[in-house]
């Protein structure tokens, strides 16, 4: 970043701050009094009463300070749910000197947004410089200023238990944020998010969300307890079973593992009306503007890999057992032939590539893909086919058939007509599987739904699969026909074998509704509805809401009740903000409780245990986080010091719970600042201490430059290399090696 872009930089926070920022004022620039910038495009269609590109782009200027350097202006005009706004962007002409992005309301002249990116920092792990509170005061200043005559109506969202991870790219950042309150009751999504940069407090981000829907007032509302008895009796959640999609190829052989859960499948999504005190179901052409439970799904990837390919002799016996298995494979005309089966492939269609090939992700998946493609496009003729055949079962897996386009056509077809050709097709190409499932729930169809939606060119279809009674999205039978043509234009198999627990120690639906409502309590408030086009209505609901900057998920574990992520994953495991309970009066209480919010060292909840001594893999997995992110969490102990024998921190074997001596902690650190050659010179440093003959000489360096850094100093007095240190000793010497990244 350079000088003069930190300079202009600072004057973007306006006043209100301590007494350290209050250079960092926001100084309306002078440029406001001139003409528009170079770049500047005014659309020709804009509608009357809207303001014009000239006060969008004083309004920002009036807000923000723009750097000088960025001298590249460049503007839009978009309209999306009837909010027209400029889009208005500056950018520096050198490769690295930054751009500023601002979209303003053309009616109302409200900033929507504003965010900078400064020149591209350094890479490494960052502290923040400034605390929660003084970005407060930054922020909430800025609000002050641009929304004056709203700050009434807003109420500040507690930012203790935000996640302040050591960022390895870009800035440390603190969000602040204020939720939008109308007669006492919040409005879901509505409110400003301003992101203060954690390294010197300048203003990076602000977000303003103010719908403008009427929303009703509380008067003849239902009880908290009317809308609990809702939720409890309407069975909001489903014993399902799981399956976690796998982000790596698995090994041959090896399936993944299926997990029973409560999953809250409700059309609802676990929102009741207020007022009715019933599910708020909403029609198929409405979607809440913000807010709502958000569902959680898995399942296989579409079934493509790449061929697989045969080496030359000498062969392994793992290719030999390769061949062995592909020489059971159906061939390609076999595979063909089941197409024709069931498709009625026209002759107009040339079959224009082939391949058999494994499943990224389950290897001993094999398949044939083949593809027919007519050799000029005709309107109202089918062009293209796609299929996908089992090499092993010789089962047809899939097939898209193109569909002629011919828009005046009317649909012969209903609905319940075309669900009965559909399951006709089932029934004949998949007679047991068919047995195994049940046919998904449409959504309620739109009040007043258009010519096209009333008799739609397409019916789609899912029927999912049962095991045991039990839904697993996962796997499904789907089907598109096509109703003017009456053909079946898609078919889906999505079906694998796999091992299901047995439903047995499971909790019952009303203990999975006491534990999700323990989380996530039902709570007054208002929605936005939004109906293809407009602002949308407001209703007051009650909807299950976590407490700001808590994890939270729609699925549960169907015996323990803990949520779980996407994954599949415990919530309570994952890294989060942590403020450790056993820290007052330690000497390193600012540095732990500084990783704790980072979400570092959770591996004891919200206890610290700043006496205990640390082990290897605690303190690696704590590096690992600081430098490379917190997903870093995920690794098993082995694959921790896998990683850390990779960098170079550790050499030779290391069990995981070996304890990190003095001398040990300086050497990780050393390495950490990437100074490991410098360290291993001999015959060049010296060190204050007393039993510096007892220090190895090919570990003097790493004490000497942990010394010289005062990231690891001993007493003060010796150095006793060979003690075990504490975690409180860790933690302090970890923020120490942050600081002095170069």
């Amino acid at each position: 970043m350079s000088a003069t872009w930190q300079r202009s930089l600072k004057k973007a926070v306006v006043p209100r701050l301590l007494p350290a920022l209050l250079l960092l004022t926001l100084i309306p620039s002078t440029a406001t009094t001139g003409a528009l910038p170079a770049g500047a495009v005014v659309p020709q269609a804009a509608a009357s009463g809207e303001k014009p590109l000239e006060e969008a782009v004083r309004a920002v200027k009036a807000g923000f300070n723009i750097p000088p350097e960025l001298s590249r202006f460049t503007s839009s005009y978009n309209s999306w749910g009837n909010r027209p706004a400029w889009a208005l962007t500056w950018e520096g002409t050198g490769a690295s000197s930054g751009r500023i992005y601002a979209e303003v309301d053309a009616t109302t002249e409200d900033i929507l947004s504003f965010n900078v990116w400064p020149s591209q920092p350094k890479p490494g792990p960052r502290l923040p410089s400034i605390s929660l509170a003084v970005a407060e005061q930054a922020a909430g200043a800025l609000v002050d200023k641009l929304l004056a005559d709203r700050v009434k109506d807003l109420r500040l969202v507690p930012g203790d238990d935000q996640l302040v991870p050591l960022n390895s790219y870009g800035p440390v950042v603190y969000n602040v944020r204020w939720q939008r309150y109308l007669n006492g009751t919040p409005v879901g999504g509505d409110g400003v998010t301003v992101g203060v940069s954690a390294d010197d407090g300048n203003i990076l981000s602000y977000r303003l969300q103010w719908s403008r829907a009427a929303y009703p007032a509380a008067t003849g509302a239902v009880g908290p307890s009317k809308a609990r008895e809702a939720f409890d009796q309407t069975g909001m959640f489903e014993l399902q079973y799981f399956m976690p999609g796998p982000f790596f190829p698995m090994a041959a052989g090896k399936k993944p593992e299926v997990l029973l859960v409560y999953n809250l499948a409700h059309p609802s999504g676990g929102v009741i009306d207020a007022f009715t005190g019933e599910p708020a179901v909403l029609q198929s052409d409405m979607w809440y503007g913000s807010g709502g439970a958000d569902g959680m799904g898995g399942g296989m990837a579409s079934r493509t890999a790449n061929l697989v390919a045969a080496e030359p002799t000498p062969l392994t016996p793992e290719e030999l057992a390769e061949i062995e298995k592909t020489a059971k494979l159906i061939s390609r005309d076999e595979a063909i032939a089941v197409v024709r089966k069931w498709v009625d492939i026209p002759a107009s269609l040339t079959l224009r590539g082939y391949s058999l090939s494994a499943h990224w992700l389950y290897p001993n998946i094999r398949m044939w893909n083949l593809n027919w493609n007519s050799d000029t496009y005709e309107p109202g003729q089918v062009n293209y086919l796609s299929a996908q055949i089992d090499a092993v079962t010789g089962e047809l897996m899939g097939f898209d058939l193109g569909a002629p386009t011919d828009p005046g056509a009317a649909a012969v077809l209903d609905r319940e007509e075309a669900r009965k050709l559909a399951e006709d097709f089932l029934d004949r190409i998949q007679p047991d599987k068919m047995k195994q499932t049940r046919l998904v729930a449409d959504r309620p169809q739109p009040l007043t739904p258009t010519k096209q939606e009333a008799k739609p060119r397409a019916q789609y279809f899912t029927y999912r699969r049962l095991v045991d009674g039990i839904p697993f999205p996962a796997n499904s039978l789907t089907v598109n026909v096509d109703t003017v043509t009456k053909q079946i234009t898609h078919f889906g198999l999505n079906w694998a074998d796999y091992e299901f627990p047995k439903a047995a120690g499971v909790l019952t639906p009303a203990q999975a509704v006491e534990a999700f409502l323990a989380a996530r309590p039902l709570t007054l408030t208002y929605l936005r509805v939004i109906q293809r086009n407009g602002e949308g209505e407001g209703r007051l609901v009650y909807e299950p809401i976590a407490t700001p900057a808590t994890p939270s998920s729609t699925m549960l574990d169907a015996r323990t009740g803990e949520p779980l992520d996407g994954r599949g994953r415990p919530l309570a495991g994952q890294p989060r903000a942590r403020r450790f309970t056993d820290i007052a009066g330690n000497f390193a209480e600012y540095e732990i409780g500084l990783l704790g919010r980072a979400g570092l060292f959770g591996e004891y909840g919200q206890s610290f245990r700043p006496a205990e001594k640390i082990s290897a893999v605690s303190l690696l997995r704590a590096m690992l986080m600081a430098k490379d992110g917190l997903q870093q969490s995920e690794l098993s102990d082995d694959e921790v010091l896998a990683q850390a024998k990779q960098r170079g921190w550790v050499t030779g074997d290391l069990a995981p719970t070996a304890l990190v001596t003095r001398e040990m902690l300086a050497k990780l650190m050393v390495r950490l600042l990437g100074l490991d050659q410098a360290a291993r010179v001999e015959g060049i440093y010296r060190v204050p201490y007393s039993d510096a003959s007892s220090i190895a000489p090919t570990s003097f360096g790493y004490v000497a430059i942990a010394w010289g850094l005062g990231v690891v100093t001993g007493d003060g007095r010796t150095f006793a290399g060979n003690q075990p240190v504490t975690r409180a000793e860790a933690a302090a010497a970890l923020v120490r090696t942050i600081r002095a990244v170069p």
